[in-house]
């Protein structure tokens, strides 16, 4: 599980590390901006939907397991 939320959390950092700076470039904005606007309004539905993977995916695990 803890492996499963790191790696989820690592994903979404690696997303907002690119996906910050380029707003910030193709848009002319500041950082600060950029992190206001391209990060800070995302943050809570981020964590929301991997909690719920993380809840739903051991479940799926063990259906695709009785199913092989």
């Amino acid at each position: 599980m803890l492996r499963t939320a790191g790696t989820m959390v690592l994903g979404s950092a690696i997303i907002y590390a690119i996906g910050v700076p380029y707003l910030a470039l193709s848009t002319g904005m500041s950082l600060s901006a950029a992190v206001a606007a391209g990060l800070t309004p995302f943050l809570i539905g981020d964590a929301l939907k991997a909690a719920l993977a993380m809840g739903v995916l051991p479940t799926t695990w063990k259906l695709l397991g009785s199913r092989g």
